[in-house]
């Protein structure tokens, strides 16, 4: 009887467990690509969410298999293009545990790929402390994963009218800019987060089925990529923390209450001036390598006749009197939000806003530590999980997504 994708990986689950040494690489990665090739070609094309799924699972198998080939390289080697350090165990257990995941989450995928779920963690997984440029980006990615789709649905609830050549535009971006930001991070930060972010990640891979469904008119496509680009987005924001300790449950809540709207289907998520509904588009796709934009939405919508940068105006006073009567770190993030909000407004766009607002909220941080304040997590990833692991760790002393 011919081997399943299913008895593949569940081999490799057990050679994993043992730890990746030098005689178990080969063994493992045959056992990977069988399962990815296997995949291929039982769903070819995305038409719903358990078909993204699938090419999720397929294209996260090529972060895990170039992590086991150099499993034992020395540490420093670039996988992929980053420098994972000493977690490329860590990275391995992370993409093989979020692939189980998937899998057991999703009846569709488990009709032709079914994984034997591991054990529960022995102890659970710690969110990670974002410095302050990470606390930038995810908080724009954030807003921009649920911004991207929901312009994406609206073209499509429009017959696919619009200006579809601009949004893809804007989804290409903001799928490089957030591939850099990972790769620009590595060590620990990467190793966990890398098959979130990465072009070969969950990101990555959804932004590319959101473009094909919206060249294509494949609703379906577009529905599923539009749904996950959200979970993903909400998932990462569950397992991290702001550089002062704070969640991004806000951040979630927000950009999920307010939906885009663009203007006729012809306003793209990235675009700065206002639309139909009063609802300003994501800002520009301010996460790159060594800088990110801060929040673009939160000087609010239009409401009720209100000139969009008079109501910027009104939350930037009242966010900077918060500031100086002794906010923190979030205090900074709303004021810093607010400008871009009201720059947005007044027509000034691209690289300069990002970079001044950047180099800002890293001021603002220092600051925030000279003077006595929550300090902002070290850049030194090990900071943030002061417990190393080196290749060879068995899956129970690494940790996984919820």
């Amino acid at each position: 009887m011919a081997l399943t994708a299913t008895d593949l990986f569940n081999d490799a689950t057990t050679r994993e467990i043992g730890g990746v040494g030098p005689d178990q690489v080969n063994l493992i990665v045959s056992d990977l690509i069988g399962v990815q090739q296997m995949l291929s070609a039982a769903d070819p094309q995305i038409n719903n969410l358990s078909d993204l799924h699938t090419h999720v699972i397929i294209n996260q198998l090529n972060e895990e298999i170039a992590a086991v080939e150099n499993a034992n390289s020395p540490t420093g080697t670039s996988i992929l293009g980053t420098d994972l350090g000493q977690f490329v165990g860590r990275a391995i257990n992370d993409i093989h545990r979020d692939i189980i995941d998937i899998a057991q989450g999703d009846p569709g995928v488990q009709a032709v790929f079914n994984p034997t779920p591991l054990p529960p963690l022995n102890t659970p997984a710690a969110p990670f402390l974002d410095n302050a440029a990470q606390t930038a980006f995810v908080t724009q990615w954030v807003q921009d994963s649920n911004h991207l789709g929901q312009a994406a649905i609206t073209i499509e609830n429009n017959g696919f009218t619009g200006d579809i050549a601009g949004l893809v535009q804007q989804i290409q971006t903001f799928e490089n800019n957030s591939n850099a930001f990972d790769q620009s991070q590595g060590g620990l930060w990467s190793a966990r987060f890398w098959n979130e972010f990465r072009s070969d990640g969950t990101a990555g891979t959804t932004a590319n089925a959101l473009i094909e469904g919206l060249q294509t008119h494949n609703a379906g496509e577009v529905n599923a990529a539009a749904e996950q680009l959200a979970a993903n987005s909400a998932d990462v924001a569950g397992n991290n923390l702001m550089a002062d300790g704070g969640s991004y449950a806000g951040v979630v809540a927000a950009v999920q209450a307010t939906a885009v709207t663009p203007a006729g289907g012809n306003q793209a998520a990235g675009d700065q001036g206002g639309d139909a509904g009063g609802n300003q588009a994501a800002g520009g796709q301010g996460g790159k390598a060594g800088g990110s934009q801060s929040t673009g939405d939160h000087g609010g919508n239009v409401g009720d006749g209100q000139a969009a940068g008079d109501h910027g105006a009104n939350n930037l006073v009242a966010d900077l009197t918060a500031l100086f009567q002794g906010g923190g770190q979030n205090s900074v993030s709303a004021v810093l939000a607010d400008i871009s909000a009201l720059a947005h407004g007044a027509g000034v766009h691209g690289n300069g806003v990002a970079t001044l607002l950047a180099d800002l909220l890293t001021g603002a941080s220092a600051s925030a530590q000279s003077s006595g304040g929550t300090p902002a997590a070290s850049a030194d990833a090990g900071h943030a999980d002061p417990t190393p692991v080196v290749q060879h760790s068995a899956f129970e002393h690494m940790w996984h997504h919820a």
